[in-house]
């Protein structure tokens, strides 16, 4: 007679740095997921659930391989694939013991939920939180924006630092934080939302990052019990992509803990109540037509950056009066993005300042990146790819369709273009502004928008690839004949190419 299947696992298992959820597939350590195939998490949670007691081979096979027939070298394969994500891949083992000709036992110390198996009695250990990351680069011009978040933050309990990908949210938070720390009883606390994919761990990226052991699948409530009586800044970091699981989190810690404070970085606000809103600009760059010396220059942060970052690339590197007006161009051309005036100036090993400003077209300018860092700011083409991804396919369009505009535009040019009612596009562009893609400017005839050079680009690579410029530039230039009547504006299809010159007249005759 063939033994006895073991019980299919249910609940949440914890043990070591690991989390496992059966019913969800999901193996975490800490709160990032730890890739494994299917058949190795079933033997993992026949294991688990059983931590101890031997599991046959036979056992194991047929939990994993039901209806298929296979042979023992299946099963060494796929232990041998989870002693390697658990660490696990060099004698003695931790985790998953052989028991020679036999099977495999579950060796570690296993949590269910929240009881713990049987063992010596001990007073649990405090939370330690991770430590406070330092910053690891100097701060250009935004000392005052840092002392302004400064004095925001006595003031309210929810502070959020928005603005579009690249631009410094994170340094400026850091430095923010970093002098209340010792202010607050119970200290700060950074927690990192970029590895994030599933928005439901979010608490349990929270947790993790206070220390607190993992007590359950859904971790918010230990979390609210613990956060209570504590006064504590915690700084919830690139919170774009999980932004309605992070208002939902915020709010109900904001609601409990009447001592937390919390400093967020998003490209969007959160839309919580009480919710403070800075946009962080770029850094300042000098205006066109001014005559410019490199001592002029370098009054302006964007300058400062591109010039430190050219000297630590390339030995014995200075602004020269002959590159200045050149370089101010390159970061006004960047809209001072730091992370792009930042690539712009690594490339100086390879290219004179000349040469960058000359090749900075649309694809040089995407391209410019680095090596290290996190994938989506490696390359601006993936820090936009970042934001783009996260629109819904309505807000992707009309942001593929507005950048045939080379200048600012009004609502009534960007409805002509796209195709659609003025209520949508209204509705459209304030979202897109909203999520730091799009520039608004408040006129009395109502809200100019401008796209910033770096997302044009991106965006115009976007409606290229859909195959739709061409009907997008004949609907404006249709748009344009209609309102300003065909002796004022000539219509040439194919003649608006680039969408440059005669989009950004037909678009300022249009606003005005």
């Amino acid at each position: 007679m063939a033994a006895e299947l073991p019980a299919l696992a249910t609940g949440t298992y914890l043990f070591g740095p690991f989390v496992f959820i059966p019913a969800r597939q999901a193996l975490l350590r800490a709160h990032e997921s730890v890739r494994v195939g299917g058949r190795a998490l079933d033997i993992l949670a026949a294991l688990v659930s059983h931590p101890g007691e031997l599991i046959t081979k036979r056992q194991l096979i047929q939990l994993a391989w039901p209806d298929s027939v296979v042979d023992e070298g299946n099963l060494k394969v796929n232990i041998a694939t989870l002693r390697r994500a658990l660490g696990d891949s060099v004698a003695p083992h931790h985790y998953i013991a052989t028991v020679t000709g036999r099977g495999y036992r579950f060796v570690a110390q296993v949590q269910r939920c929240g009881a713990r198996t049987p063992g010596p009695a001990s007073q649990a250990a405090a939370p330690v939180p991770k430590p406070f990351p330092m910053r690891s680069t100097r701060l250009f011009g935004r000392h005052e924006v840092v002392e302004s978040l400064r004095k925001d933050l006595e003031r309210t309990r929810l502070l959020s630092i928005v603005g579009a990908g690249g631009i410094g949210k994170t340094a400026v938070a850091l430095a923010v934080a970093e002098p209340l720390q010792p202010l607050m009883k119970d200290g700060a606390v950074f927690i990192d939302l970029a590895p994030l994919r599933d928005a439901d761990l979010l608490p349990t990226a929270v947790a993790t990052a206070l220390g607190l052991p993992m007590q359950a699948l859904d971790m918010q409530g230990p979390l609210c019990e613990y956060l209570r009586d504590r006064q504590m800044l915690l700084v919830l970091d690139n919170c774009e992509h999980v932004v309605d699981a992070a208002a939902d989190c915020v709010n109900r810690i904001l609601a409990c803990a009447a001592s937390v404070k919390w400093l967020v970085t998003s490209r969007e606000p959160l839309l919580v109540q009480g919710e403070r809103v800075r946009r962080l600009p770029g850094l300042a760059v000098p205006p066109p037509g001014l005559p410019l010396n490199a001592t002029d220059a370098l009054a302006y942060p964007a300058v400062q950056l591109f010039a430190t970052r050219a000297a630590e690339r390339l030995m014995g590197y200075t602004l020269t009066d002959c590159e200045a007006p050149l370089v101010a161009e390159i970061c006004r051309r960047l809209d001072g993005l730091a992370l792009a005036i930042e690539f712009a100036a690594t490339r100086l090993d390879a290219f004179s300042v000349a040469s960058i400003l000359q090749q900075l077209d649309d694809r040089f300018r995407l391209h410019l990146g680095r090596r290290a860092g996190p994938e989506r700011q490696r390359t601006l083409m993936a820090t936009l790819a970042w934001s783009y991804s996260l629109l819904s396919s309505d807000e992707a369009r009309l942001l593929r369709e507005v950048s045939i505009f080379a200048g600012p535009f009004d609502t009534r040019s960007a409805a002509a273009a796209a195709g659609i009612s003025m209520g949508d596009a209204s509705e459209g562009l304030a979202q897109l502004a909203a999520k730091s893609l799009l520039v608004a400017e408040l006129t009395a005839t109502g809200p100019l928008w401008r796209l910033p050079d770096t997302t044009r680009s991106f965006s115009l690579e976007e409606l290229r690839r859909s195959g739709r410029e061409e009907a997008v530039r004949q609907a404006h230039a249709a748009y344009l004949h209609r309102t300003l009547g065909a002796d004022t504006v000539r219509i040439r299809a194919g003649s608006l190419n680039g969408g440059s010159a005669d989009s950004a007249a037909g678009s300022r005759a249009s606003a005005r």
